[in-house]
Order: structure tokens, then C-alpha cells, then sequence
């Protein structure tokens, strides 16, 4: 049997990605929230990335919280087109990178990375 693959668009890719991690959305939210603060936003703010196709789309605050999403989930922002200038001066980027997997998934390796 042939492997099929097909391009998706960038909000999509994201769905699948976080569609695998227990409490999904909500969960990745809530340890977000708990590391940056509630300013950040809720679940239906951060669920509005899963309509986008392509990262140009967004503005600043939305581009900082595609790039907190994808470093919770042990993803390289970067990979996703998201700079790390994404991530304002208040915060450690290094520090959020390694902080958000911790809290997320803190029984796993922190040099894993979850793939779909």
C-alpha cells in the first residue's frame, strides 16, 4: 500500500498536534495562563489559530500565543514560521521553552517532542 500525503493548511497541522495531548486545548490553555498569566487569553482565543493558513496572518498577540502553543508542545516555534521576536520582552523565551513542556507533561522527558 502507497503512503499518501497531502498538504495541510497551518492551523490544521496545529489541530493534529495538540489533538494528541491529554486535557488537549484546555489543558495546554490552562498551563499557559498559569506561566504567563490570564491576559494571554482563554480556550476560544487560542482556538481561533486552527482557522489560519499561514502564520503572516496574525498579529502580534496572536503571534505570541501560536509561538507559547507550539513551545508547550515541545515543537521549535521557528519550524512553524513563528520568530522567536514573536515572544515580547517581558518574558524569557529559553525559560518559557523549557518551562511549558515541563508543566504540560511533567512525567516526560523534556528532550522528547510529540509528533503526529
Amino acid at each position: 500500500m502507497a503512503v499518501v500525503t497531502r498538504p495541510v493548511p497551518w492551523g490544521s497541522a496545529l489541530l493534529a498536534q495538540t489533538f494528541g495531548t491529554e486535557g488537549g486545548l484546555r489543558r495546554i490553555v490552562d498551563v499557559i495562563r498559569t506561566e504567563v498569566g490570564s491576559q494571554i487569553g482563554v480556550r476560544n482565543t487560542f482556538s481561533k489559530l486552527y482557522r489560519i493558513t499561514d502564520p503572516a496572518e496574525l498579529d502580534e498577540r496572536d503571534l505570541f500565543r501560536a509561538w507559547l502553543l507550539l513551545a508547550a508542545l515541545r515543537e521549535d516555534p521557528e519550524d512553524w514560521g513563528i520568530p522567536v521576536t514573536a515572544v515580547p520582552g517581558a518574558f524569557d523565551p529559553d525559560a518559557l521553552r523549557r518551562r511549558l513542556p515541563e508543566l504540560l507533561c511533567p512525567q516526560q522527558d523534556s528532550n522528547l517532542r510529540h509528533t503526529v
